[in-house]
């Protein structure tokens, strides 16, 4: 069960949770400045497919977190909601909170949307915890929730093919593929290979500016006992001097090297397909895990095939850049 008093009071990641759970339900989301109560209402848009064509619908997100207080949301609380989506010209409202709204507040979104004026409906707490709970949006418990999210583990969701999954670990989503068992990588394993990217040295960020290790996919050779990573380096527009060069990055993945070693000997040898990728992490359409990230590259991650080069392969051409500018 979620605890919506990890959030702090001050409403600011109350409203970042929605606006991130919106992006994940597949809404393109924008803030619209600072709302009536010093926060920030969102409007997102709907795509849908209708009987004969597509259609988009503008909703205005109001976003209420009186989970420190315990209050429900009262009515004046929704007080201009009319006006308020005339002015970013929405045809819908949506009343995001994170306890519950009032049976008065309830019958007047019923009222509004009874008079023809707008579409109404509200997520309360309960609401979300459902939303919260899907492969895609799983993640987001981890990185609001803390203390909530240390009761989840693996989460595990069977693709269209028998040795083909879809995790969620921690906040990440990941693909998990083995060659011909019909069971998915151990998973003792995967997390010792998420430790091993977590271990990175990475740049130190600032807002918007911050650099990132991603996994995006797991592929297990169970009749060779190896295994091949997948994972995406996002670094912010204009950083590219701070990026760390693959033989860095080398040093600790130990790329063709063994997961496990000891003083005689390795084992479980492991290949890591690391992407560099720019990101405007400013933009509205920023996503630590974007499906763009992962639609592109299903095949790969399902039959263990590098998308570029592995590490190694890398470092050895990074090295050779350098040598060449001395």
């Amino acid at each position: 069960m979620i605890d919506f008093k990890e959030l702090p009071q001050n409403g600011t990641k109350f409203e970042q949770l929605t606006r991130e759970l919106a992006i994940r339900s597949g809404f393109e989301v924008h803030w619209t400045g600072v709302g009536q109560d010093g926060g920030r209402d969102l409007v997102i848009t709907e795509k849908a497919e209708g009987a004969l064509a597509p259609f988009e619908r503008k909703w205005l997100v109001s976003c209420k977190h009186n989970a420190h207080s315990g209050k429900s949301v009262g009515l004046a609380d929704i007080a201009n909601v009319t006006d308020a989506c005339a002015a970013v010209g929405a045809s819908g409202f949506l009343l995001a909170c994170s306890t519950q709204p009032t049976s008065t507040v309830v019958n007047r979104l019923q009222e509004i949307a009874a008079n023809g004026g707008l579409l109404t409906t509200y997520w309360d707490g309960i609401e979300f915890e459902k939303r919260l709970n899907t492969p895609s949006t799983l993640p987001l418990i981890h990185l609001f929730f803390p203390e909530s999210s240390k009761s989840i583990g693996w989460n595990i969701y069977n693709k269209d093919s028998p040795s083909f999954w879809a995790a969620n670990y921690k906040d990440y989503y990941i693909y998990l593929s083995s060659r011909t068992s019909n069971s998915f990588p151990d998973l003792t394993d995967v997390e010792e290979i998420l430790q091993r990217l977590e271990s990175i040295p990475l740049p130190e960020g600032s807002d918007w500016k911050q650099h990132y290790i991603r996994p995006r996919g797991v592929y297990f050779d169970n009749k060779h006992e190896q295994f091949v990573v997948f994972a995406d380096y996002l670094y912010p527009i204009g950083e590219e001097e701070r990026v760390l060069l693959p033989h860095v990055i080398n040093e600790t993945l130990r790329d063709g090297d063994g997961l496990y070693s000891d003083n005689f000997a390795t084992w479980k040898l492991t290949h890591w397909d690391v992407e560099y990728i720019e990101s405007n992490q400013t933009s509205d359409h920023f996503h630590l895990d974007h499906k763009d990230y992962y639609e592109k590259h299903i095949d790969n991650f399902r039959i263990g095939m590098c998308r570029d080069s592995f590490i190694c392969d890398k470092h050895f051409f990074a090295r050779n850049v350098l040598l060449a500018d001395t």
